[in-house]
This record gives C-alpha cells, sequence and structure tokens, in this order.
C-alpha cells in the first residue's frame, strides 16, 4: 500500500488559498480536516479536496436582486449639516504653572 501525498501547512494553504497560520488554527480548532501524529501535521489531497467543498457556497436567490429605487432631492432644498462641537484651545484650558516663589526665597537667604 502506498501512502498518500501529504502536505504541509504551507503546501496545503497555497493549494486552498489560505495562510499556513490559518491552516494550523482551524485545523487545531477542528473546524477543517487534518492528519496530526505526534506534532506533525498535514494534509492529503482527500483532506484538501474537502476544505474546498465545504468552503463552497450556494447561491441564496436565482434571481438577480432588484435595483432599489433611487430618489430625487428636491431643487433648492439645502442639504442638512451637522453641528460641529466647538473645540478647546490651549488658551481657554486652565493648565497650572508651577509657582517658583518659595524656591527663590531659599536662593536669595531671605528665608533665614
Amino acid at each position: 500500500m502506498t501512502p498518500p501525498t501529504r502536505y504541509n501547512a504551507k503546501q496545503a494553504g497555497a493549494i486552498v488559498g489560505k495562510s499556513p497560520s490559518w491552516m494550523y488554527q482551524k485545523g487545531a480548532a477542528r473546524e477543517i480536516p487534518r492528519t496530526k501524529i505526534g506534532h506533525h501535521v498535514w494534509w492529503t489531497d482527500e483532506q484538501l479536496t474537502q476544505i474546498i467543498r465545504d468552503g463552497a457556497q450556494q447561491p441564496e436567490r436565482s434571481e438577480p436582486r432588484p435595483e432599489p429605487a433611487k430618489t430625487k432631492r428636491q431643487p433648492g432644498k439645502p442639504k442638512a449639516q451637522r453641528k460641529l462641537k466647538p473645540t478647546t484651545s490651549a488658551d481657554t484650558v486652565n493648565i497650572p504653572v508651577a509657582d517658583f516663589t518659595v524656591s527663590r526665597l531659599y536662593r536669595n537667604g531671605a528665608a533665614s
């Protein structure tokens, strides 16, 4: 008996169109089939075929969706604009300033 062809995460991801990390994450979460023996993980041709088959989506409708009706804006009617909140600048915000008067007194010797 010949062993099946095995693909690592990089090779399998290239076949499926996903990254190696996606292959590892979905395989560990058991969302896609994989083969794991010890710490070795790989994918076979049958497993990759199943991943692609399970990912296929069927169309929800056979009829095309109708286009939404376009509404015309009344001429002369201005578009409503949002009012912006006033911004605060550094001049209007009270930022405390350090008081160096005490240290000056001690430096000049006036505190003795």
